[in-house]
């Protein structure tokens, strides 16, 4: 497979051509599986007639390192046959440590041995699975442990030790053509600081508003609501900046020993909702020039997980990826949103599919849709993850538009060279329209699944084209 590089804020390929990377995570929390799906080989072939050509592969650090310092080789060997495996269908990956309420013990994440919660309470049942990061004694102390690098039973420190399994991974994986970063950890959670900012930011709304309480948000004012996730952001943010940003810097250092691929950074955990990250960029002298890191947030409504999907609020959604937006714009990084919808399958789904295609559109984002189970590529409820785009465009992508119920794709350029567009239709005519007005643009196809195809075209102009490709 071609080689992606970062150009400031785009992806492309070593010749210039700018590439849009449309995915899905891949990620099986289940430890009795070896942390794989069984028999991915009939879903990477659907994921690629689906015009996917990324997936964010989830990996665990109770899965590398059972024992510390001991790295299960027979797991990374799986690991790698299904990164090889995902190569053969034209999918670039996305290498995600993920975790989810810190370690397996919890959840899924860190091994036993790196879960130092000191015995302390663990809540179980909690209405919502996330609901534990503030509940629990245990994850928070276990979290807390591994910032400050307590050491592990055999006097190595936590985060010495996540920096030496990383090492392994790369050196193991970093032959593997299609990978294109690696995500040192899944939404990062911060600890006992996280329930001490929500404490104290309570504390302060009710020095001027006594009757403040969390737990009746219908009483919380606008202006409440705003004060309140101001204290939160500016303590989030804080621990963005020093500790999750000294974490990556740890972590890069150890990958660019074996590999020149891109970090993929986020930020903390609650930056996934309307909190806004503090994350910088990383800095590399040795690699001047060269793009080293990925913007990768996540976004998901209030409703996330829950059975209130009618209370789905399009608006905030589109208020959440504004502001990550701002961010990228600062950061001047590539965006993939490496997570987005979480959507369970009801005739609402392609409705809010849709919905994100469109803020995917707007700002010409790549992005991994949460999450793939299996069988779902033959569920019809998701049928919009299905959509026409333009892969790979010569010279620069203006802005492009996929309407699913007429079948057709409209696209702004300015281009000269030869592009490539996946459209799950048999296109009927492809239309340029520039300064001298309409004209029809040869183009050819392949056929890529049963009614999708890869449609192929080449312009001569520099100036900006409209393309027009109907089914």
């Amino acid at each position: 497979m071609e080689q992606i590089i970062i150009r400031g804020m785009h992806f492309q390929t070593p010749d210039g051509r700018q590439i849009l990377l449309n995915g899905i995570n891949v990620v099986c929390k289940d430890k009795k599986l070896g942390y794989l799906f069984p028999n991915l080989e009939k879903s990477f072939r659907s994921f690629h007639e689906m015009g996917l050509n990324l997936i964010r592969f989830g990996i665990f650090w109770d899965g590398v390192e059972p024992q510390p310092g001991v790295y299960d080789m027979e797991y990374l060997k799986k690991v790698k046959d299904t990164i090889q495996l995902a190569q053969r269908y034209d999918l670039y990956v996305m290498v995600d440590m993920h975790q989810d309420l810190f370690a397996q013990k919890y959840m899924d994440g860190a091994p036993d041995w790196a879960a130092l919660d000191e015995g302390a309470y663990h809540p179980e049942g909690c209405t919502m699975w996330y609901d534990a990061y503030l509940r629990s004694e245990a994850i928070i102390r276990a979290a807390d442990n591994f910032w400050a690098d307590k050491k592990a039973a055999d006097g190595i420190g936590l985060l010495e030790h996540y920096a030496k399994m990383w090492e392994q991974i790369v050196q193991y994986l970093n032959d593997c053509e299609n990978i294109i970063g690696w995500e040192p950890m899944n939404e990062p959670f911060m600890g006992s600081l996280a329930r001490n900012a929500f404490g104290a930011a309570t504390m302060k709304i009710k020095e001027q508003a006594p009757q403040f309480d969390l737990s009746c948000p219908a009483d919380i004012t606008p202006e409440q609501q705003a004060l309140f996730m101001g204290y939160v952001t500016e303590r989030m943010q804080e621990f963005d900046r020093t500790t999750l940003m000294d974490f990556y810097r740890r972590i890069w250092k150890a990958v660019s020993r074996y590999s020149r691929k891109p970090l993929v950074t986020g930020g903390n955990i609650y930056s996934s909702s309307t909190i806004r990250t503090g994350i910088g960029r990383l800095q590399n002298p040795s690699a001047a020039g060269k793009g080293i890191q990925i913007y990768a947030p996540h976004g998901y409504d209030s409703v996330v997980d829950s059975d209130r999907y009618e209370n789905f609020s399009k608006e905030n959604i589109e208020r959440l990826f504004a502001d990550k937006r701002s961010s990228q714009e600062e950061l001047e990084l590539p965006l993939i949103v490496g997570e987005w919808g979480a959507f369970p399958s009801k005739d609402f789904t392609n409705d809010l599919i849709r919905h994100m295609n469109r803020i995917l559109e707007k700002y010409l984002w790549s992005s991994a849709y949460w999450d793939y189970h299996p069988g779902m590529e033959d569920d019809e409820n998701y049928s919009s993850l299905c959509r026409a785009y333009p892969m790979e465009t010569a010279g620069e992508l203006c802005s492009y538009h996929y309407d699913e119920e007429k079948k057709f794709l409209e696209m702004t350029l300015k281009t000269a060279g030869r592009s490539k567009v996946y459209c799950p239709f048999d296109p009927v005519c492809v239309t340029g329209l520039g300064e001298d007005g309409e004209y029809p643009v040869d183009y050819s196809v392949e056929k890529v699944g049963k009614t999708s195809n890869y449609v192929f075209f080449s312009l001569k102009q520099t100036n900006e084209i409209i393309i027009n490709i109907t089914g």
